[in-house]
């Protein structure tokens, strides 16, 4: 097995921060199985902005974990939007002169038919009104008329319902809907005491905007220079908002990443959900001693965090899962190959092993004469001997490195 810090930490689950529950953004659905897949072999359980009523369209690996697992819970954003949703109606009506240039468009360019229903959905982002809190996606339609467009025929997310139709959602330029939808996520946190976790970062793992920072967010060096050209023409390429500074996840989300990709046995893609599912029940005891050590790291991910060169970052990560798990783990990979082939063949092996030594190896429950003759003696020893390397051996099985050996072996099948 390769070691942990040969793992390209680049290349790991991005934007996940280990913590007790995360909190999914910025869509309903989680988009990437292969993130889903990962995060639920660290993450206890994840939670979902999810309007009641809005129709569920999970992958079929979501539902294996949503139904097998009880990995989702469901949270309704419409009451915790308003603060935000009236805090950036702030922002952009003190600040329409300087937002515009960036982020809207004049209304002689793109005409009120086509700003009243948009047919092309790209590459504008779009927010539910399930998001807006009681501001509802008509007023901002009406207020904001140099920003907000509406869909005509399709619906952005989802089938058309009496829950989820095309006149309950508003399309603002990307980077907008960025920043507002992170801000939104953090006040959901922030209530009930999850943390934000992402599959898209380069688009929305922005860093820690609140309410209050949407100025910033928005006017700030993060944000898209003024006069983008014309964004809202149906071009893929455009409209994307700029990352400030190369994508940084949490130290101990990309820790625990290393450490869950070092021991796959194959390509997350290639692993069926139901073998996450079983491997995450039948190791409860290891994945709950997992998440023990990584919070005894909390201290040294929280320094890290801190870290402003991503390569600093990165090569100190590798050291600690190198020292933490990696070397650990080949030790326990080591001990108990040598527990199951040596013991029992070195004593069948011993040529002056007498048969009542042989007897009494398999009563090794009741006390055993300290002398049955030289090959007993010996007998006896290794008996002893093999109960404390097992005894051992259990004890290391219900360590963070027993958690990744467990997993190995669990997903082989």
């Amino acid at each position: 097995m390769a070691a942990l810090a040969a793992v390209d930490l680049a290349d790991v689950v991005q934007g996940v921060h280990v913590e007790p529950v995360g909190l999914y953004y910025p869509y309903f659905h989680v988009r990437d199985d292969g993130w889903l897949k990962r995060a639920a072999l660290y993450l206890p359980g994840l939670a979902r902005v999810h309007p009641p009523g809005h129709s569920f369209h999970d992958s079929a690996t979501a539902q294996v974990l949503r139904d097998e697992l009880g990995f989702f819970t469901d949270i309704d954003p419409t009451r915790y939007a308003d603060e935000v949703s009236q805090e950036l109606k702030g922002v952009m009506q003190r600040e329409e002169a300087r937002l515009l240039p960036r982020y809207g468009f004049l209304s002689e360019m793109l005409s009120d038919r086509s700003r009243a229903g948009v047919i092309h959905l790209d590459p504008f982002g779009w927010l539910h009104r399930s998001q807006l809190g009681t501001i509802t996606p008509t007023t901002w339609w009406v207020t904001f008329r140099n920003f907000v467009v509406r869909s005509r025929e399709w619906v952005p997310i989802g089938t058309d319902t009496e829950e989820n139709s095309v006149g309950d959602w508003i399309g603002l330029h990307p980077h907008l809907v960025s920043v507002y939808t992170r801000a939104l996520v953090d006040q959901i946190a922030h209530a009930n005491a999850l943390v934000p976790v992402t599959d898209d970062p380069t688009l929305f793992a922005l860093p820690g905007w609140t309410a209050s920072d949407f100025e910033e967010a928005l006017l700030g060096p993060s944000a898209p220079g003024p006069n983008p050209g014309r964004w809202w023409l149906p071009n893929s390429q455009n409209g994307r908002a700029r990352p400030a500074l190369p994508v940084m996840a949490p130290a101990a989300g990309v820790y625990a990443a290393a450490a869950v990709q070092a021991v796959l046995p194959q390509a997350i893609e290639d692993i069926p959900a139901k073998d996450i599912v079983r491997a995450r029940l039948r190791l409860s005891d290891e994945f709950d001693t997992f998440r023990a050590h990584l919070d005894e790291l909390g201290s040294q991910f929280a320094a890290l965090d801190q870290v402003a060169d991503p390569a600093v970052v990165q090569a100190r990560i590798a050291a600690m899962a190198d020292r933490n798990l990696s070397r650990p783990l080949k030790d326990l990979t080591r001990g108990l190959r040598s527990l199951r082939l040596q013991p029992i063949r070195e004593v069948i092996g011993l040529r002056s092993l007498e048969l009542p030594a042989l007897a009494a190896l398999g009563a090794h429950t009741v006390n055993l004469p300290p002398l049955l003759g030289a090959g007993g003696a010996v007998a006896v020893q290794l008996v002893a001997s093999t109960r404390s390397a097992r005894a051992a051996a259990a004890d290391q099985r219900r360590s963070a490195t027993g958690y990744l050996l467990g997993l190995r072996r669990e997903l082989k099948r």
